[in-house]
């Protein structure tokens, strides 16, 4: 069975994403492939709760398989609950299972799951090795690679900032089984297509027209466009990472939509997953860099929006219950946005596009931009 192999050459960690077909059932002879021991070794799995009886099971009994001793432990994969409580319950397992310095904790699920058991890793006992398997599209082309890992912490004034207590922690591998996306719904595929979109944006016109090409094939869930979009676009983010490892310059590129994203994913009176947010984000974003004289070479907007569309993303805050706090909606997303963690000196950073393949972060966004970005998505 041929699976595919994207080295991310990380100085001093370097790890890979492995994508193929029935990995989940194939993971000790993968995991061997990859140098990662199982036997006799204690095994933590960190699974989403919803995906526990499936998706769980099946990594449980395979990783058993090589020899290890395993047990699992359940996270909710809201944001809402993407808190520091939910670390201290992966660490009391970890410890209730025996899970020494020589332990692995393995993620099991999207995004979020990826990103609190990454962070559990990465400070249980100072940090013990990690293993990422995604079984959203979205945590499969983006979460799941570049070691990024957090929280969501409190906002002073209300409201919960993303992902604002965390680290840097590698994974030892990820394995991607693109069988596994079978069971997500179409919600949720989409909006894993987001983040393709965001790297076919960076890449350049050769891939965000096969985006547009494949586009109604993608939001249907072709199985074949699925396969040949799935190690593309992670491939477009592995290398931004092995260049920038730590975020100081090309990979803070990778949050293009992010900064306006996050501001509105965590916003109560709304109902969005994250790729839906950052849909929305991309297109404020774009109307910011229209409305900043000599930012742009070539207008994004109308592009974009008319992409997403196709793909049954959104591209504006209608249809949500947003509406409840206008006319403050406008303030409360631009207060969110400026605890972001990319903001630097108190100015707001944005990463705007010129054209496809030309995105540069913005440090101190002219206020007339980024009224523009929200005035185009409310």
């Amino acid at each position: 069975m041929h699976d595919t192999r994207i080295p991310i050459d990380i100085p001093s960690h370097p790890t890979a994403l492995v994508v193929g077909e029935g990995l989940v059932a194939r993971l000790s002879d993968a995991f061997a492939r990859e140098g990662i021991a199982l036997s006799n070794r204690r095994v933590l799995i960190v699974v989403d709760e919803a995906i526990a009886s499936n998706h769980g099971a099946h990594a449980f009994d395979s990783i058993r398989a090589g020899g290890a001793h395993v047990a699992m432990a359940t996270v909710a994969a809201r944001e809402s609950e993407k808190t520091m409580p939910a670390i201290e319950r992966i660490w009391s397992a970890a410890l209730a299972h025996g899970l020494d310095r020589r332990g692995l904790m393995v993620a099991v699920g999207g995004g979020l799951t990826g990103d609190v058991a990454g962070f559990a890793a990465a400070t249980y006992m100072r940090g013990i090795d990690f293993v990422q398997i995604p079984t959203t599209l979205l945590a499969m082309v983006d979460a799941s690679i570049g070691g990024k890992t957090g929280v969501n912490l409190a906002l002073p004034g209300g409201g919960l900032g993303k992902n604002l207590a965390g680290s840097f922690w590698q994974p030892k591998a990820t394995f991607a089984d693109p069988e596994v996306l079978a069971t997500l719904s179409p919600r949720e595929l989409r909006s894993g297509l987001a983040e393709c979109v965001k790297h076919a944006v960076l890449d350049g016109e050769a891939r965000l027209s096969a985006m547009e090409r494949d586009a109604e094939l993608l939001a249907s869930g072709d199985r074949a466009a699925l396969a040949r979009l799935i190690p593309e676009s992670a491939a477009i983010k592995a290398r931004i990472v092995a260049a920038d490892p730590y975020e100081r310059g090309v990979r803070a590129t990778l949050n293009f939509g992010h900064t306006f994203g996050h501001a509105i994913e965590t916003l109560p009176e709304v109902d969005l997953l994250h790729g839906e947010a950052v849909a929305i984000g991309m297109v404020a974003a774009s109307a910011a860099a229209e409305a900043w004289p000599g930012c742009t070479s070539v207008p994004m907007t109308a592009r974009l929006c008319k992409l997403l569309t196709r793909l049954s993303l959104p591209t504006s805050l209608s249809g949500t219950r947003v509406g409840a706090i206008l006319p403050s909606a406008h303030l409360e997303i631009r207060r969110r946005m400026g605890f972001d963690k990319k903001n630097e000196g108190g100015g707001l950073r944005l990463i705007l596009p010129r054209a496809a393949g030309d995105v540069f972060v913005a440090a101190n966004a002219p206020e007339a931009a980024v009224d523009a970005g929200l005035r185009a998505i409310l």
